[in-house]
């Protein structure tokens, strides 16, 4: 949580315990981190319910999100499910960020912590792949990603990732003696000018291949 408020000032913050574990887990979904707490409209990944991300898993899924939200509790529950239809778990790769006021640009944070993904990539030797919505900021998530993966001995990127990463980019990962494919996408932010049917398009071929 946040230690202090203000509107340029960088504030520590650190990630709360949403970890859910998925099994099996054929897919990852990697953000970076959530939105100031105050965007939450519930306490799970993709809390700011005008965020597409979950209305394209749900679509994907083939059910409907409960609208409105009933309860925080529901709609964490509702979306666990999802994850589980899918057999996809998701996680940020923040444990603890520096926030410029509060901002849920990933321009204003800098991530200063990793979380453990290699734990779970340790955990799910079924895992085929890595999906990476967003790449255009310093701070986004297959940037951050690959800023990880360079903190991190176990982790060797197989030949070599483009300088300048769009939407379809891939590059596989060796690891703990398996080869896991990784591939980037547009973020499900509202923010981004990439449409809606584009982005559940490019999820939907990733969850589904």
């Amino acid at each position: 949580m946040s230690t202090h408020s203000g509107s340029n000032e960088r504030i520590k913050e650190t990630h709360p315990k949403w970890y859910r574990d998925v099994s099996p887990m054929y897919y990852l979904i990697l953000g970076s981190f959530p939105p100031h707490a105050k965007r939450w409209d519930y306490p799970f990944y993709y809390p700011n319910k005008i965020n597409r991300f979950w209305k394209i898993l749900a679509e994907i899924a083939k059910v409907n999100l409960t609208v409105p939200i009933v309860s925080e509790k529901e709609a964490v529950e509702e979306r666990f499910s999802i994850m589980q239809k899918l057999n996809a778990g998701v996680q940020n790769l923040g444990k603890t960020i520096l926030r410029k006021g509060t901002s849920a640009l990933d321009t204003a944070i800098e991530i200063t912590t990793f979380q453990d993904i290699l734990l779970i990539l340790k955990k799910h030797p079924e895992l085929k792949k890595i999906v990476l919505p967003g790449y255009s900021s310093q701070n986004s998530t297959a940037k951050a990603f690959l800023k990880y993966i360079n903190q991190t001995k176990e982790i060797e990127i197989i030949g070599s990732v483009p300088k300048t990463l769009n939407s379809g980019t891939t590059f596989k990962i060796s690891v703990y003696g398996r080869i896991i494919d990784c591939v980037v996408l547009n973020s499900t932010s509202t923010a981004s000018r990439i449409s809606y049917d584009e982005v559940k398009k490019q999820f939907e071929k990733e969850l589904d291949s």
